[in-house]
């Protein structure tokens, strides 16, 4: 059996799944932290603090893991995965009291590199 259910009901469980994770919080200074669910440690959330030379401005940065947003929609059947990104970023703002936005204020992680390289030095 199938049941539809409420988009703002999918966000309600999306939010309350994150608050019942056991998150580790790595403080790496100057306010920015990485958060983990424990798993091998990997962290799924990072917060950074970001230097634009050309403007002289901070801004503030989440990195999301990828496959982080990939469990959470298979787990809730979200094939939208930007829709979820959005209910991290929320949940993220009122956790941590934060003000980040869906549209410039994340990235996905990247394995390869370091997520927070780009304009610090």
């Amino acid at each position: 059996m199938r049941y539809i259910i409420q988009e703002s009901r999918i966000n309600s469980l999306i939010s309350k799944y994150l608050d019942t994770i056991k998150w580790r919080l790595w403080d790496i200074g100057d306010g920015e932290f990485d958060l983990s669910d424990g798993y091998m440690d990997k962290s799924k959330i990072n917060y950074r603090i970001k230097t634009n030379p050309v403007f002289d401005e901070e801004y503030d940065l989440i990195y999301i893991d990828y496959d982080f947003v990939t469990k959470l929609c298979k787990l809730f059947s979200q094939p939208d995965r930007d829709a979820v990104i959005s209910i991290i970023i929320e949940w993220f703002n009122k956790t941590y009291d934060k003000n980040l936005s869906l549209y410039d204020d994340w990235q996905y992680q990247d394995e390869d590199e370091e997520e927070y390289d780009d304009f610090d030095d």
